[in-house]
């Protein structure tokens, strides 16, 4: 087995899921440190420190999330004889890993090892599938199964051995619209449609149930929210991650999308989720 030496996981979580598993990998890997990639993100020319280097974050709109893609843009990733990447999501397949391939082979690298992991459904326009895949028995089928998948990738990180497993057990059920779409958008084009999608499309607002308790401001990752008057608002001048985390943590439920072709929203109707071992304190102390 070849020495690891230091390993830093580099991870973004908006309602949890990568959270937990960044920390359920640490357990595994000797001298690993975590590091929230929002707040790397506000250097100038962040390096990597380890000898090996590895990212975690939730899969986004099939495809990377928007703080990692414009992470792995400027990063060096000089000081890593070993890089891994962890994709959560709720069941849906992921081009992520051929982007952050492209992004890496900029500094002639690629990924040694990468993994998808289904975890619970988080994004609340997923009407069809989160009452389903939010369910105890479902909670722990998920949980076992990504303690089981750890086990053997943790091994192959710790070998700094290849392993770039097949994704065979995606199971999320897709819209009849998005199945349409994805026969005619080329993959190159969905990280900036993802993109386009939450930061010129999404809109969200609080409705009457806001009490102003400014749990939302906190975990907005690209610090979008502020309270006014006791009441959140979503500033236009600053960009959003799209990452869910202040429809999610609302303790009323205030939070809502507003429909806007070509995006329809029934978050009125729709349940929400986070990860019952992340609080929104964890979530928060990314920034």
């Amino acid at each position: 087995m070849i020495p690891p030496g230091r390993t830093e996981i580099y991870y973004f979580s908006g309602t949890g899921n990568s959270l937990h598993v960044a920390r359920e990998l640490q357990k595994r890997l000797p001298e690993a440190d975590l590091v929230p990639i929002v707040r790397v993100l506000r250097e100038v020319s962040p390096k990597t420190t380890a000898n090996t280097v590895g990212f975690v974050f939730p899969n986004f709109c099939l495809t990377s999330p928007i703080p990692l893609h414009d992470f792995l843009e400027k990063v060096d990733v000089a000081s890593a004889r070993y890089v891994f990447a962890l994709c959560t999501r709720g069941g849906t397949p992921s081009d992520a890993f051929d982007y952050i391939n492209a992004l890496l082979k900029r500094q002639g690298r690629r990924l040694d090892a990468q993994l998808n992991i289904t975890m619970p459904w988080n994004h609340p326009l997923g009407k069809e599938n989160l009452p389903a895949l939010a369910t105890e028995e479902r909670m722990a089928f998920l949980e076992a199964e990504m303690q089981r998948k750890l086990d053997t990738f943790s091994q192959h990180i710790l070998a700094h051995e290849a392993y770039l497993a097949e994704d065979t057990d995606a199971d999320y059920v897709i819209p009849q619209w998005a199945k349409a779409m994805s026969l005619w958008i080329p993959k190159s084009l969905n990280y900036e449609l993802h993109r386009y999608m939450y930061q010129d499309m999404v809109r969200f607002y609080s409705n009457e149930k806001c009490t102003g308790c400014g749990i939302c401001e906190k975990v907005c990752l690209s610090q979008k929210i502020q309270i006014v008057n006791q009441k959140s608002v979503w500033q236009e001048t600053v960009k959003c991650y799209g990452c869910m985390a202040c429809i999610n943590y609302c303790p009323q439920h205030a939070i809502q999308i507003r429909s806007r072709f070509p995006v329809h929203s029934s978050t009125p109707l729709t349940a929400r989720y986070h990860h019952p071992a992340i609080t929104y304190k964890d979530i928060a102390g990314q920034r």
